[in-house]
């Protein structure tokens, strides 16, 4: 049978393992934010309607995959 201590501890290293992943689960998200929307579409610069990001959705999944191969190139090189 555990101890008070042994308890402690436990949650202790179950808050600090939470607190971890959080953090990089948050890092995460903030690479992966889409530009913020300019009337301009910013993959092809045509004219977004109401504001958008992207004037399609071939333009969205076209930066999308960019994004991506450029992230994993950071990853790939140490960044």
């Amino acid at each position: 049978m555990s101890d008070k201590i042994d308890q402690a501890s436990d949650v202790s290293e179950l808050m600090r393992c939470n607190a971890i992943a959080a953090h990089y689960a948050s890092a995460k998200l903030s690479k992966d934010k889409t530009p913020q929307p300019s009337g301009e579409c910013r993959w092809c610069s045509a004219v977004a309607v109401n504001d958008a990001v992207f004037c399609c959705e071939e333009c969205a999944k076209d930066w999308q995959g960019h994004n991506a191969t450029k992230q994993k190139a950071q990853r790939i090189a140490g960044r």
